[in-house]
């Protein structure tokens, strides 16, 4: 059921997170852009990005000072690998290959599927610590299929 529906591209409509308290932030600000693919063979790859990245001096890979490199990064959230479905708990598992965050590297990230409609995925993660103050929040990102954008 899941695994079917999947397959393909997804643009990001929203990546909110949300604390214990109730309280939600857009985590990467508002309009983030990005996409999830989940492909045929098993394999899946998302990228998010701040809509305000700072531009480097020089357009080239090594072009950015120490700052703008590091807000580079702090302005991007990207991972692929592996993936399978838990259809019966409406769960995707990310089994990380590669990843901007080094510790992730062979992890496994459990996210929770929800469709709200054959062309909406809402994909929500158990709750870690992000965003300001350090406070575990519950992330939270919608997507809507590429090929209905």
């Amino acid at each position: 059921m899941y695994s079917e529906w999947l397959k393909g591209t997804w643009m990001l409509d929203s990546f909110t997170a949300t604390d214990e308290e109730g309280n939600t932030i857009e985590y990467m600000g508002a309009g983030a852009t990005g996409f999830i693919c989940y492909s045929g063979d098993g394999w899946m790859s998302v990228q998010v990005i701040k809509p305000d990245r700072m531009r480097y001096d020089v357009p080239d890979v090594e072009g950015g000072t120490d700052g703008q490199t590091l807000s580079a990064a702090r302005g991007m959230f990207t991972y692929a690998g592996k993936y399978t479905v838990d259809e019966e708990n409406a769960v995707v598992y990310h089994h990380l290959e590669f990843s901007l965050i080094p510790n992730w590297i062979g992890s496994t990230q459990k996210r929770y599927i929800t469709k709200e409609s054959d062309t909406i995925l809402v994909l929500s993660a158990d709750p870690v610590r992000m965003g300001p103050g350090g406070k575990k929040r519950k992330a939270c990102l919608r997507w809507t299929k590429a090929n209905h954008v």
